[in-house]
């Protein structure tokens, strides 16, 4: 894989593409979200800077360099990322495994490049890198992932060189689903806009069999509201949502999909802008059976989204759902 192969990310590609092409510094720090593709980019340059002959598009991928990379053998390329289980990575591990392992020399390739998983370094954790980064050998590279620059010290980002990745567009996000797994074009649709152009967040959901289950059950009770009593509402209403307090954000967010959905036909704007295409003649049954007006789906929509705030800031659980159902009841009856 060559940096032409990733989808997006064409600026921080360039950039990167013209460090190989010249003089690379020491240090650089990837910031983005979580499931933006850090990882991915960065083992790419990581194998333009051990490779024998670089390009603008990253490695050759056929020199023995950049063949030990794809096969994860290159004895000169470190990886430290954060522990399965664990919270973080242990500040002995960054002593032994970058600052005892700095000073050995590269064993064939002219660098040696170390990834880091920086989201799991502590302040001790960093500080502990720091003393690395301030007098590397000239040989050692440094790339950094953390998906919000603000948690590095100071002292860290006046080290390195930010490189930023950017949100991918809905294209960009539904090209890598359908390169990856096979599902409808309007389930594409959907994940993609769900995921706000963040890939890895649209290829876990869309791999996670319970979030299309809570999504057309979350779904088909937010259309059976209108349908049923207030004494229902607050009972097994609030037991459904109770039931899956554990995903209470996704569910919030799919119901504002929905109100999105309403509000896009309500305005008989284009219908190619509806979050979800898939669901559409299913709430258009309801919303033409009760006659919805834009205000009482504002009002519901405003609702979810109070609710979601209120949970945020750790209010009670129980009576936060059984109001956002009542308002949404009051603006959508």
């Amino acid at each position: 894989m060559a940096f032409s192969f990733i989808v997006g990310q064409q600026y921080a590609k360039e950039r990167l593409g013209k460090l190989l092409c010249g003089e690379p510094g020491h240090a650089y720090v990837f910031c983005g979200p979580t499931g933006i593709g850090k990882t991915l980019l960065a083992k790419e340059f990581a194998k333009g800077l051990l490779c024998q002959n670089p390009s603008i598009d990253g490695g050759c991928g056929v020199c023995p360099d950049c063949r030990y990379i794809t096969e994860g053998t290159h004895p000169d390329f470190r990886m430290l990322m954060i522990p399965n289980g664990e919270k973080g990575i242990k500040v002995a591990d960054v002593r032994s495994r970058i600052g005892a392992d700095v000073n050995i020399m590269p064993q064939i390739a002219k660098r040696k490049v170390y990834m880091i998983e920086a989201d799991g370094l502590n302040e001790e954790g960093q500080n502990a890198l720091l003393k690395t980064l301030e007098e590397p050998p000239p040989y050692a590279v440094f790339i950094l992932e953390i998906s919000d620059s603000a948690k590095l010290l100071p002292t860290i980002m006046s080290r390195v060189v930010t490189v930023t990745l950017h949100l991918n567009t809905q294209s960009e996000v539904m090209q890598i689903l359908s390169a990856s797994l096979p599902m409808e074009k309007e389930q594409a649709i959907f994940y993609a806009r769900y995921a706000n152009g963040i890939p890895g967040e649209a290829l876990t959901l869309a791999q996670t069999p319970w979030f299309s289950e809570l999504r057309d059950e979350t779904i088909d009770y937010l259309l059976s509201i209108p349908y049923v009593s207030k004494s229902e509402l607050l009972t097994s209403g609030y037991t459904f949502f109770e039931s899956n307090k554990d995903h209470i954000n996704e569910m919030l967010k799919i119901m504002l999909f929905v109100f999105r959905d309403m509000a896009i036909l309500l305005s008989e704007s284009d219908p190619a802008f509806l979050p979800s295409t898939d669901k559409r003649d299913k709430i258009e049954k309801v919303m033409n059976q009760k006659n919805f007006g834009v205000p009482g789906v504002t009002k519901a929509a405003v609702a979810v989204e109070y609710a979601s705030r209120a949970l945020t800031a750790n209010c009670s659980f129980e009576s936060t759902i059984c109001q956002m159902l009542l308002s949404i009841q009051e603006g959508v009856s």
